[in-house]
């Protein structure tokens, strides 16, 4: 015959093993997914280094504002889509990255998800002349 207190024992200790492995789990989901992509290692370090977890939106904003990075509708009021275009020193070559920032309910970053995507031309801005009667 089995000792049900043993039993007990072992149930309540694989109960704790699975909500320790749990919750490890989930504090790992808050940080940025790094990036594969050795060309897109620049862009990741950038982000990490200026826009670490816990930023607010707004800062976010005014640094994508202020590199001139261009912003694509994400569809969601908790995420921000911009395309971050980088020219590899090494190569002399153009990486472009679709990136995705996530907030929480407070309106502070989350995590980033970083994706390479074509290069596009750039097109220089125009500076806007106003037409003379």
């Amino acid at each position: 015959m089995r000792h049900p207190i043993r039993s007990r024992l072992r149930a309540v200790r694989f109960i704790t093993l699975v909500t320790v492995l749990s919750a490890l789990s989930a504090a790992g989901c808050g940080k940025s997914l790094k990036a594969s992509d050795p060309q897109l290692q620049p862009i990741q370090e950038m982000l990490d280094a200026n826009l670490p977890p816990g930023t607010p939106t707004s800062v976010v904003n005014q640094f994508v504002s202020t590199h001139g990075y261009a912003v694509e509708p994400s569809g969601k009021a908790d995420a921000m889509i911009v395309i971050i275009r980088h020219i590899d020193k090494q190569k002399l070559q153009p990486v472009t990255a679709r990136v995705t920032f996530h907030f929480d309910a407070n309106d502070k970053l989350v995590s980033t998800d970083i994706v390479r995507t074509f290069n596009q031309p750039q097109i220089p801005s125009q500076p806007q002349t106003q037409a003379q009667p």
